[in-house]
């Protein structure tokens, strides 16, 4: 299954909660103390590959010398002449992809509004990642994730993490939902991407720092509460995914999402969340609860707050995950079904 990375298409929550995900291998994973949050989240920071963007780029939006990507942009005009332009972003990206476009940058200057999932900048503060790293455990010492997946389910992660010399183990005290994120995350501390280069931060802190007004269309409280409320049984399918992937064969896939997304091809993003496996008829109904609430349900709400800027006449900068814009059930789709007019915007 390619639904491992489908979370850098698709939520913005994987730029905020990486760094809390990803711990030190050799810390005490039973912590779980306010007082031990900060030593956590700056453990997992002190791991992570270090990215510089130069110092003008991060807060300079006029750029001069955009990079050579073209992520997918569309343009609906209002009645009043005001444009929503609609982005795909993919919230980890490469040093080499900045800076941004001429034509995004250009588009993002103009617009009144920076709409946005979440605002990731209310992931900073120690309260939220401390409250967090609090949810993320067991209440009970005695429970433990192998007592809520599958021995099949267990033994496939544990393979997996393995090809990243981690050990399982050592996360064992852990709800499912946050060992997946670790494993979701886990393969990008291996590449070249990073989520604090995601254009979600670089576009934040511009519009932070301008004054520009920012929307947030869902907030980091409801991706976490999606990610939280999955059942048991959605994590045993996932987990089982990760049979017979590599360090290797992730990485390429990791970095072929990336190549799809920058330059702008919806086919293959929309392939993205198609399984490459037979798998059982129970397996086939957990992954499109799966997929309806993680893209379908979330696609409407995204599109519903489009198309009130549009009838507000808004200069409005769109930004969500790029998997959200992909296929018949994607907001594009729902726009034109609408009756919306959504133009794709030429580089």
């Amino acid at each position: 299954m390619r639904r491992n990375f489908l979370l850098i298409l698709c939520t913005a929550v994987i730029s905020a909660f990486s760094l809390a995900s990803c711990g030190n291998n050799n810390e005490d994973s039973t912590s779980k103390t306010a007082s031990s949050s900060s030593e956590e989240v700056s453990l997992s920071q002190s791991e992570q590959q270090e990215f510089t963007l130069p110092e003008d780029s991060v807060t300079d939006s006029e750029t001069t010398a955009g990079s050579d990507i073209t992520p997918a942009m569309w343009e609906v005009t209002c009645d009043n002449g005001a444009v929503v332009t609609l982005t795909g972003s993919m919230h980890a990206l490469k040093q080499s992809d900045y800076p941004l476009p001429d034509r995004m940058m250009s588009a993002f200057n103009d617009a009144d509004i920076l709409a946005v999932e979440a605002d990731l900048a209310t992931g900073d503060s120690i309260t939220y990642q401390s409250a967090l790293l609090a949810n993320m455990y067991y209440d009970d010492p005695n429970d433990s994730l192998d007592k809520h997946i599958s021995k099949e389910a267990y033994d496939a992660l544990e393979k997996y993490l393995a090809e990243f010399s981690t050990d399982l183990s050592q996360y064992n005290n852990m709800k499912p939902w946050a060992v997946s994120n670790i494993a979701d995350n886990i393969a990008l501390q291996y590449s070249d991407l990073s989520g604090d280069l995601g254009i979600d931060n670089y576009l934040l802190d511009i519009a932070h720092e301008n004054g520009k007004e920012i929307y947030e269309v869902e907030g980091l409280d409801s991706q976490m509460d999606l990610l939280m409320n999955f059942s048991d049984d959605i994590y045993d399918m996932l987990f089982r995914g990760y049979k017979g992937k590599t360090k290797e064969n992730q990485l390429e896939l990791l970095l072929n999402t990336h190549d799809a997304w920058a330059r702008g091809d919806m086919q293959a993003i929309d392939k993205l969340s198609a399984d490459e496996q037979d798998v059982s008829e129970a397996d086939i109904a957990l992954m499109e609860e799966h997929s309806d609430k993680l893209l379908y349900d979330r696609n409407a709400v995204m599109t519903e707050a489009a198309e009130n800027f549009i009838n507000e006449g808004k200069n409005v900068f769109f930004i969500v995950g790029a998997a959200h814009f992909a296929g018949e059930k994607g907001i594009i789709s729902l726009l034109e079904n609408d009756g919306y007019t959504v133009k794709r915007i030429e580089y």
